[in-house]
């Protein structure tokens, strides 16, 4: 059934690889029909920029908390904007206390000189400039804000020409912890624009520069729902006030084109103003231009759908005020006897130059990007904040930290960089097990899987360095060597486990049979008049050696008549029907073709994981690594079924330990790394506790033996190259052959008989014999009759030499180098059972 199937899953497997290798579609089917859509859009966006236009500010003056008129006696206004009308219902009477709270973070920001607030006068300490960078902090939720519900809104009332899906439902980007993580990605345009500021008088004042800027924001409900909520943010900064207003728009929130009306003040508003109507224009304009060819949403916050739709999905809506904080003068090491802040701003720019275009400017450091915010949501009436003083020590939390795009960007391609020297790394350590690996017998030892976990993750880490690279631009050069030291480590063990497959893989039925009839003549004869010891005994009761027939060829000694007899009648009953044909080993190209598929899984799910809870994806990206980093689990295991002591270089399992575990070290222990990702320390710890757990695992196998402490059931038999010599039967010629009593002193070295019989401090006596590789003398302990020998120096002794199932001794690095060439006695030239 499976093989009958299979051409349909490589036919699927194919056309799934064909699927992601090509390019999105433009959506050329969708064109003409989203064409009328979008030209209403379109014209709601020009009248939406002539009612901004023609308002004033003041003009839009929601109801107080209370929903009493304002002090004057004035009754509420407000504008004919998709979100700023009455009949929208949105909670607009905290517009006042999210004005004065974003006005009390700068106040804290740039604290009064002598009394005087500069801040509102736009005289208050330099800012950076350009605010691009990347920042991460905490929310905590306050309680001026009354939640409300889906369905204390109508939105077929306010936008009839949308059909709303999943508007009876719970929002999407609705908080409802008490306090989560943010994160910031913020952009500003290169092009700054100049104005004229209103009077003193009419403070605050905005400082006369204005430019565009947008932002990803990231919340993360970690105490609520335990989602992650991402958005994109446009609006307006302020560079010499050090000022940030943003504000998400959608098809029932014209934010953009409301946001001069929630400014600080009437300075404020005439420059954004002003500045937005050229801006906007020029957008609309470019989107009607090209209506067929870009049907993507401008000022989009979803990052969902990029495209129009006539079934939107209500989200709840956003207005952010940030406050740039500025660089302190230990932060741009300038001492405190500096004369004035005329040369924090020298610094500042000089800095902000240099990184923006670089000329070799010595800078001595730049310091971290800080800012403070204040989040409100006029429909699902949220009201978020930074955590941070005055309201909680700085100990505790310091709102918005993070750095500069540019470093940020210098931080990707020194972690790139760092990432291809520890693949280099692999490289020089694997070219080093590879020429310790080269030959049958050392190849049969190497887990085919230990090996095929490092490629995997090196496939994969390959696979999204080349997807990378086509799109990079100022990680191009870092990308491209990180993408060739992981081809060189995918390659190079590519290689490695394809000889490990050829070795590993059983022979054919055919070849394996023909193999066997070949050597079944003479079988019966080296049998009958070969001798015949046993297997040594543990308790001292049996014979020392088993035989000269191998146990990995699975002959022993020679059976009883009615055994044989017994043998012969099952061998006949078996010839007489048809055996059943064994399934056929994989190929390599298998093999490879199934890590791609799984690799390719993995990434999905490793990228979907974003979304996902925190907890969930917590646990399943600690699931990976860990079975990442079990790879030397496989290892353990062939070593237990050879009883193989050790298979890898030790330079290649501590060495491969360390390189794999520094890139997860750098997300699981840094706080600032450049994804942001949560640290987890315990589970970083558990990982490194688990790999070195089986480091010690293997360092106990090579020590003791790849058995020990392990039932004998439980594993199938294979020789013991290094058993415990006993003088219980030495008569029976149990013991290697030159050690027993009758065996005469080798010709080229006579000694007495007190120095080839010593007596051993610990009990027992050493032997001492030629060893017929090296030709150098080998003392090989002897227990004495009835006694044991449990103490370590005698488990590290046996360690000392080899013994042959041909009952020949030798030196245990002799015959391991002999053995990685020819799987046979040296003297008799038997086959031996691979270790």
């Amino acid at each position: 059934m499976v093989q009958a199937l299979r051409p349909a899953f490589t036919f699927l497997f194919v056309l799934f690889i064909i699927w992601l290798i090509l390019p999105d579609s433009e959506y050329p089917s969708h064109s003409i029909a989203l064409s009328e859509l979008i030209s209403s859009r379109l014209s709601h966006y020009r009248e939406s920029l002539d009612v901004l236009n023609a308002t004033r500010w003041g003009d839009f003056y929601p109801l107080e908390p209370d929903g009493k008129e304002d002090g004057d006696g004035s009754a509420p206004r407000y504008v004919n904007l998709t979100g700023f009308r009455e009949e929208d219902r949105f909670s607009w009477q905290h517009l006042g206390s999210f004005r004065e709270r974003g006005l009390q973070l700068s106040h804290h920001a740039m604290p009064a000189v002598g009394g005087e607030q500069l801040w509102d006068v736009a005289q208050g300490e330099p800012v950076w400039a350009n605010a691009s960078g990347v920042l991460l902090g905490q929310w905590v939720r306050r309680q001026e804000a009354a939640p409300r519900a889906y369905d204390y809104y109508n939105l077929s009332q306010s936008v009839p020409s949308m059909h709303w899906i999943g508007d009876k439902t719970e929002w999407a980007r609705n908080m409802t912890g008490a306090t989560g993580r943010i994160q910031v990605r913020l952009e500003g345009n290169k092009t700054v624009a100049g104005y004229e500021q209103l009077p003193g008088t009419s403070g605050p004042l905005s400082g006369g520069l204005i430019r565009n800027v947008k932002a990803a924001v990231t919340f993360g409900d970690t105490e609520g729902s335990g989602l992650n909520w991402e958005m994109h943010l446009f609006g307006l900064h302020w560079p010499r006030q050090g000022v940030i207003m943003m504000t998400t728009t959608s098809e029932k929130f014209d934010g953009i084109f409301g946001l001069p009306h929630l400014t600080p003040g009437p300075d404020y508003f005439q420059s954004s103003q002003r500045f937005l109507n050229q801006t906007l224009a020029h957008t609309i304009a470019a989107k009607e231009k090209n209506i067929y060819s870009d049907q993507s949403i401008p000022w989009n916050s979803d990052l969902e759908n990029p495209l129009h739709t006539r079934n939107p999905s209500p989200r709840c809506e956003f207005v952010m005020y940030v406050q740039i904080h500025p660089p302190s003068r230990q932060s741009l090491g300038l001492g405190p006897t500096a004369p004035n802040g005329e040369n924090v701003a020298d610094v500042l720019r000089a800095i902000e130059s240099e990184l923006e275009s670089p000329l070799g400017a010595p800078i001595n450091r730049v310091p971290k990007l800080q800012m403070s915010a204040v989040m409100y949501s006029p429909d699902c009436s949220l009201f978020l904040e930074t955590k941070g003083p005055p309201g909680f020590p700085p100990s505790e939390a310091d709102h918005l930290v993070g750095v500069k795009a540019e470093v940020q960007l210098s931080r990707i391609n020194q972690w790139l960089l760092a990432y291809a020297v520890l693949m280099f790394g692999q490289v020089a350590l694997l070219k080093g097990q590879m020429e310790e690996t080269y030959t049958p017998s050392t190849l049969g030892r190497v887990s085919f899987w230990t090996v095929g976990t490092m490629l995997l993750v090196d496939g994969m880490a390959f696979s999204a360095a080349a997807t990378w690279v086509a799109t990079a631009q100022h990680t191009f050069l870092p990308t491209l060597t990180f993408m060739l030291a992981s081809f060189i480590s995918m390659t190079m063990g590519g290689s490695l486990l394809a000889k490990i497959h050829e070795v590993q893989t059983p022979q054919p039925r055919a070849r394996r049979e023909g193999a066997q009839g070949a050597a079944r003549p003479n079988s019966g004869s080296a049998s009958s008049t070969s001798s015949a010891p046993l297997t040594p005994n543990r308790t001292g009761t049996g014979p020392i050696l088993p035989g000269p027939v191998t146990a990995g060829r699975g002959a022993g000694a020679p059976a009883a008549a009615g055994q044989g007899a017994a043998s012969n009648a099952a061998d006949g009953a078996a010839a007489a029907r048809q055996p059943a044909q064994p399934a056929q080993p994989l190929t390599f190209q298998s093999i490879v073709g199934r890590f791609i598929l799984v690799s390719i899984c993995l990434s999905f799910a490793g990228i979907s994981s974003m979304t996902w809870y925190t907890a969930a994806r917590s646990w399943f990206l600690n699931a990976c690594a860990f079975a990442y980093l079990s790879m030397w689990a496989p290892q353990i295991y062939r070593n237990v079924i050879r009883n193989c002591r050790r298979a890898l270089k030790w330079q290649f399992v501590i060495g491969e330990s360390v390189l794999r575990l520094l890139p997860l070290s750098y997300f699981w222990l840094k706080p600032d790394n450049f994804l942001f990702a949560r640290t987890e320390p315990r589970a970083f710890a558990v990982l490194c506790l688990w790999v070195w757990l089986q480091i010690f695992v293997l360092a106990t196998q090579d020590a003791v033996g790849p058995r020990f402490g392990i039932p004998k059931g439980w594993t199938p038999d294979a020789w013991d190259y290094h058993p415990v010599l006993r003088e219980d039967n030495v008569e029976a010629g149990g013991l290697p052959i030159g050690l027993g009593a009758d065996d005469s002193p080798p010709r080229d070295r006579r000694r007495s008989s007190e120095d080839r019989d010593k007596v051993r401090p610990g009990g027992g006596s050493t032997r001492a014999i030629d060893c017929a590789i090296c030709r150098e003398v080998l003392e090989v302990p002897i227990i004495k009759a009835g006694e044991e020998d449990l103490s370590v120096t005698g488990v590290f002794a046996r360690r000392m030499y080899m013994v042959t199932p041909c009952r020949h001794i030798f030196h245990t690095p002799c015959l391991e180098n002999w053995m990685k060439f020819r799987l046979q006695c040296p003297i008799c030239r038997e086959d031996l059972p691979p270790t």
